[in-house]
């Protein structure tokens, strides 16, 4: 390697050499407690003050932040094949979902995404339409019993219904009676291995520590879920003459290769991930887009108008999304402002180049979209909340700029589902609410995915 590299001199720090620049070590002890307080906010700063390559002072391992969308696009696609998920970040989260598609590893994962891949075709998820009419149907019962002007929580009502959704749609499960427990214990799950990836020293999980207690009743939670699952779909294959659609579980059941099919473990896995990922990034996307939403009341308006014209009072469907071009770009743009997955991680497989700077092999990568979303190479006033940047009629965005559900051959196989829900939950609400903030401009809180601190309270009142 040369010694000068993007005009940066390289440096010796332990056992590594920094390639880029970045804090210093005693700049970096000085920025922890502000790094652990707001940690998206973190990476836009470092960003800003040392450029688009930033190599943070650890002495064991090489580890980038990486936010230009050039280099962004490089690791996630163009240059995929050199990039694994072997992190910190994955390490952890497996503790909950196993080997399930989100953490899988190179190898593993290109198995499972062909044995998997035929649950997400286009048939596959139209099923998400009924199921989130019907589910948003039973939130919206609630509201009516309530005043005008009352105040809920969005953020808990939205994770429910996205639980309720997942749970009918993927596994034709109604989970309504165990929704609040499944919830809580996903969330619980979520904060401890958040916890774990921020503290140097973690024990093994069969030390009885508070946290490896919390994750222990958790994981039974989620663990008792999947089993009334299979249990309930071992019933109704019982029972001969039963007409019912075929869903993403009776996929998953009867997928095989040359290895075989999916064994307990690994549906077990899989189970978990799509409750995991296919509630709470949907339901974190929903929250922020009610929150920009009722802090826009002219963009709730307009659309307001669309959803009416198109829908003319009856319950929307999944044919009507195309003609709800508006509304899907709020939804659009509210991933963009706030993208529920706010960082991810890779490691290099070999030796790159990125924005100029040498990246040496098993190097960690640090991409997060909350920052790139923020790159000002990336979107143009790119704080403000604008959705007619997403419409039909508006320039492509271009790659590497936009990456709520990632880029490349790892880009989130859920994407379509997750936006055919939002579309029509966000759409059916509209045509009978309207919703306000009811409080302080919410805190971001930035753990596995982006949600408000402390929940994130909204005035509902009906429209006239």
């Amino acid at each position: 390697m040369s010694e000068i590299v993007g005009k940066f001199e390289k440096k010796k720090l332990g056992k590594i050499f920094l390639t880029a620049p970045g804090p210093t070590t005693k700049q970096m002890f000085s920025q922890l407690l502000r790094a652990r307080r707001d940690p998206s906010g973190f990476l836009v700063e470092m960003r800003k003050k040392y450029g688009n390559v930033v190599q943070f002072p650890l002495p064991i391992l090489p580890v980038y932040l990486v936010t230009h969308p050039d280099d962004v696009d490089r690791v996630m696609r163009v240059n995929a094949k050199n990039y694994g998920k072997r992190t910190i970040q994955y390490e952890n989260l497996a503790l909950v979902t196993g080997d399930g598609l989100l953490a899988a590893d190179t190898q593993s994962w290109k198995r499972q995404r062909k044995l998997i891949q035929p649950a997400f075709h286009h048939e596959a998820i139209m099923r998400v339409g009924p199921d989130t009419v019907l589910v948003t149907e039973r939130m919206l019962k609630n509201w009516q019993k309530l005043p005008n002007n009352s105040v809920i929580d969005i953020d808990d009502d939205m994770m429910h219904a996205a639980l309720e959704i997942v749970g009918r749609s993927l596994f034709g499960t109604d989970l309504a009676g165990d929704v609040e427990k499944t919830a809580q214990a996903t969330l619980d799950a979520l904060d401890i291995i958040v916890a774990r990836a921020r503290t140097p020293i973690t024990f093994p999980k069969w030390i009885p520590t508070p946290n490896n207690r919390k994750l222990a009743k958790a994981l039974k939670q989620l663990d008792g879920a999947v089993q009334r699952i299979l249990d309930e779909r071992k019933k109704i294959t019982a029972i001969a003459g039963v007409d019912r659609d075929v869903d993403m579980l009776d996929l998953l059941l009867a997928a095989h290769d040359d290895e075989g099919g999916l064994n307990s473990k690994e549906l077990r896995d899989q189970i978990v991930t799509f409750i995991v990922a296919g509630h709470e990034t949907v339901a974190s996307s929903l929250t922020w887009t009610w929150w920009l939403l009722g802090s826009h009341q002219d963009v709730q308006t307009k659309l307001q108008k669309e959803v009416d014209e198109v829908l003319q009072g009856r319950n929307p469907e999944v044919e009507d999304v195309a003609n709800l071009p508006y509304t899907r770009a709020v939804v659009d743009e509210a991933l963009r402002i706030f993208p529920p997955g706010w960082v991810v991680s890779r490691r290099s497989l070999g030796e790159d180049v990125l924005g100029g700077h040498e990246i040496p092999e098993k190097s960690v990568i640090i991409i997060s979209p909350w920052a790139t979303h923020r790159h000002p190479e990336a979107w143009n006033k790119a704080e403000s909340f604008d959705p007619t940047r997403f419409m039909p009629d508006a320039p492509t965005p271009q790659k590497g700029t936009y990456l709520p559900f990632g880029i490349g051959p790892r880009m989130c196989i859920g994407k379509d589902f997750a936006l055919l829900e939002s579309v029509l939950m966000i759409a059916r609400i509209a045509q009978e609410w309207n919703l306000t903030p009811a409080g302080s401009e919410p805190i971001p809180r930035a753990l596995v995915m982006v949600r408000p601190a402390g929940g994130l309270p909204m005035f509902i009142n009906r429209r006239n």
